[in-house]
């Protein structure tokens, strides 16, 4: 039993250290998600903790002029638990919940920065997914997500860009994700198997003159809402949402749209959305079997392991060139500028996903 510098906060929920979870389930993990963008470029960010596989991985990239840059890096978890840094990716936390550094240096990917992450507002607390498979517990998450600015420097392929106040958002999750860590098939038979209804996820915070918001919603292959929950934030109060209708558009991948939202009042507020960059695919992260050696995030590859790639993603099935066709899950977060009440504008970012 190893303490950490993080022993020295009273936050402990378990008779145990910090970096010790109070399970031992290899698909258990913690970390972040971060992006910023304008039109034409997004810039994207992860780092995790899988303390029962002993890993701390990350990754960092950015998708322009049609082509993605990628970096995945990992290392062994023990005995620096602390600070949050994996080759060149490091995640600072400043302020909790109001300030995040992350800094990505200079790689074979070509991308590169180092930015702080300010809230726009408070974050929203999503409400936890559980999830089973033939009666196993097969994801059990916890997230937030969090409407941000971005502030600092950025330089691909050595063109170094000003970030003064970048539209950004971010997330820190936690728990049991199926797709990260080990693979392990969920198979089975009989009354006991839970079949995955969901056919189409959205999870979109946004920005515009006024106020900002998020709101994540789950369908079936009818269009029957499975799940919806969202915030509304001004300046001086928040509404929570209850409703959202969508009019999506498609190309041969999404393209734009409209959705409305209404609020505990019944006030209905319409948006329209436009994507303003090619889609950033996660299998570029690592995410979905997405490592070269076709393993998960959270899957121990020694004492440290770096990789990295770029690809066109102007097709619709585009994936780093080891994924195997029959794998490929295209791109899912889309950059895009917004238009809401009174002509208000802004941008979101629109993770949009077919599970059929």
């Amino acid at each position: 039993m190893a303490t950490s510098p993080l022993d020295d906060l009273p936050v402990h929920q378990t008779a145990a250290p910090l970096p010790e979870p109070s399970t031992s389930d290899t698909h258990f993990n913690d970390g972040y998600y971060f992006a910023f963008y304008r039109p034409g470029l997004h810039v994207f960010s992860g780092l995790r903790l899988h303390p029962n596989t002993n890993v701390m991985d990350g990754y960092g990239g950015a998708v322009a002029n049609g082509v993605q840059r990628n970096l995945r890096v990992s290392r062994a978890l023990r005995p620096d638990t602390y600070p949050f840094r994996v080759g060149p990716l490091t995640v600072e936390v400043l302020e909790p919940m109001r300030r995040q550094r992350v800094r990505l240096d200079a790689n074979e990917s070509g991308v590169a920065f180092d930015v702080e992450f300010v809230a726009v507002g408070p974050q929203h607390d999503e409400t936890p997914h559980v999830q089973y498979r033939h009666g196993r517990l097969h994801n059990h998450v916890v997230r937030y997500t969090q409407v941000c600015r971005a502030h600092g420097s950025l330089t691909i392929d050595g063109e170094t860009h000003v970030v003064d106040g970048w539209h950004a958002a971010r997330d820190h999750s936690w728990g049991l994700r199926s797709t990260m860590g080990p693979h392990i098939p969920a198979k089975g038979i009989g009354p006991g198997s839970d079949p995955d209804r969901r056919a189409l996820r959205l999870w979109i915070p946004f920005e515009v003159d006024g106020h900002s918001g998020f709101f994540h919603t789950h369908e079936d292959a009818d269009g029957n809402t499975l799940d919806f929950e969202g915030r509304i934030d001004f300046a001086h109060e928040a509404k929570t949402l209850t409703r959202v209708e969508h009019d999506l558009e498609y190309d041969d991948r999404l393209t734009g749209g409209a959705f409305t939202l209404t609020d505990e009042d019944g006030t209905r507020r319409e948006y329209r959305f436009e994507v303003a960059c090619e889609p950033a695919h996660p299998q570029g992260f690592g995410y979905t079997r997405g490592w070269s050696d076709g393993g998960q995030p959270g899957v121990y590859r020694g004492a440290s392991a770096t990789e990295h790639e770029r690809f066109d993603v102007t097709r619709a099935n585009a994936a780093p060139e080891h994924v195997p066709d029959g794998r490929r899950l295209g791109g899912t977060e889309f950059v895009s500028t917004i238009t809401g009440p009174d002509g208000a504008t802004g941008m979101a970012h629109v993770e949009h996903m077919r599970y059929r």
